[in-house]
This record gives structure tokens, C-alpha cells and sequence, in this order.
């Protein structure tokens, strides 16, 4: 099984829990990125962020 590609974002201190942050279809983890500022998390929780890319997948109308 091959894992996803991902974006990671790493706390500034030993992190204390981990979000992976799982997307719709039409996005990948780079556009995810900046929600880890807009959430306007305290600085106490230390988390480490995962945006995995999905595989791309044929779509029809």
C-alpha cells in the first residue's frame, strides 16, 4: 500500500496531539495550509498539522 503524498506542519515545541485534515474533492493539502493561523489556536496547544494530497480520481458529470 503506498501512503499519500502530505504537507505537514510542525509545532514549535514537541507536539501534544496531531490534526489530519481530510479535504473534498478539487483541493490538495498546499491549500490547506494557512487554516492552521485562521483557526486562531492558542499558542499553549502544541499540534502538528497533516494535509494529506488525495489520489487523483476520473470524474463525471
Amino acid at each position: 500500500m503506498k501512503l499519500l503524498d502530505t504537507v505537514e506542519i510542525d509545532s514549535k515545541e514537541p507536539a501534544e496531539g496531531t490534526v489530519i485534515w481530510l479535504h473534498g474533492l478539487g483541493a490538495d493539502g498546499h491549500d490547506f495550509e494557512q487554516i492552521t493561523m485562521e483557526l486562531q489556536l492558542p499558542d499553549r496547544l502544541q499540534l502538528r498539522f497533516v494535509f494529506p494530497h488525495a489520489p487523483l480520481r476520473p470524474v463525471t458529470v
